[in-house]
């Protein structure tokens, strides 16, 4: 059993299934899944029906700042959270609920048990150079490696992200989130997003409202665009023949971004859409047919009362 700490005094309440807390000075409620699938995207809330300030959330070692807002007969927090299949394996992970009420700072920690799930391989023939990049071209890709890691771990406060997202492009998914791929005989790690069948041309809308971060064309990813949603949501655009926005514009949900094409490392037209959660790459796959209300209704709600 673990006491937490808030500012001014130690209190402590023990919550059932592995929750600890620190009661706040009002009725709180934390919305959590018990368990949940590698790879796959879950929301998780906080709400009271008392004004709180400075919420966050704790996942795999980031910390993520949420906004406060109307909701839930009172406020509410949400936050889209997930794993990234590459690099977490079956266990338990802690998750750590934050927040100010009155003139005390709280913590609730909850537990969160990631499954193992089974995604297939795939194999696909390509440009060589796109198995084993020139020399000439290291450094590029060293550099553009390192901007798309920046512009997918943007923190920003403001929620901007609502369920369910638009769909990019009006297409087939072609290849799903996970698959482990292997180009021309040789194995190079997990499919990080869902690829979308598009021929060239097609118009590709933002799933979230947001701001772009990033954008410009990359060895690997071809014509490519960031779009921060708030709350450490980002989404990815790879493969575009066509950019329509640069780096500080502000996007409004289902706007046009620009055109799907054939670039960087594909082996036909498509779009790949990816979805980065707290640096975090998860399916997006099951978030065009679902909501963040019908998620929580599959997750545990416990009260912190004090």
């Amino acid at each position: 059993m673990k006491i937490i700490l808030s500012l001014k005094k130690t209190l402590l309440f023990l919550l059932c299934a592995g929750c600890l807390a620190v009661p706040a000075a009002a009725s709180t409620s934390v919305t959590f899944p018990e368990n949940w699938e590698i790879g796959q995207a879950f929301v998780v809330a906080l709400s009271s029906h008392t004004a709180f300030e400075s919420p966050s959330v704790t996942w795999m070692d980031r910390v993520i700042s949420l906004d406060m807002e109307p909701g839930r007969e009172g406020y509410v927090s949400y936050a889209l959270l997930g794993s990234y299949v590459r690099d977490v394996k079956p266990g338990d992970y802690p998750l750590e609920f934050g927040f100010v009420q009155g003139d005390e700072r709280f913590r609730v920690q909850c537990t969160v048990q990631l499954r193992e799930k089974k995604y297939p391989e795939e194999h696909l023939k390509v440009e060589g150079k796109m198995v084993t990049p020139p020399k000439s071209q290291l450094a590029r890709i060293q550099k553009e490696a390192k901007l798309a890691a920046a512009a997918r771990r943007t923190m920003t406060e403001k929620r901007l992200w609502t369920t369910p997202p638009v769909r990019p492009v009006p297409g087939i998914f072609t290849s799903s989130y996970g698959f482990r791929r292997v180009y021309n005989g040789v194995p190079k790690g997990y499919h990080a997003g869902t690829d979308f069948r598009a021929p060239v041309g097609t118009s590709v809308r933002a799933p979230f409202a947001g701001k772009v971060v990033l954008a410009g064309n990359h060895y690997y990813a071809g014509g490519s665009v960031f779009i921060d949603s708030g709350n450490g949501v980002v989404s990815l655009f790879f493969h575009m023949s066509e950019i329509g926005v640069k780096k500080g514009d502000s996007i409004a949900k289902g706007q046009i971004i620009g055109k799907s094409g054939n670039t960087g490392r594909v082996t036909g037209p498509h779009l790949h859409y990816g979805l980065s959660l707290a640096g975090q790459y998860v399916d997006a796959a099951p978030l065009f047919e679902t909501s963040v209300t019908a998620l929580l209704k599959t997750m545990k709600s416990e009260v912190v009362r004090h």
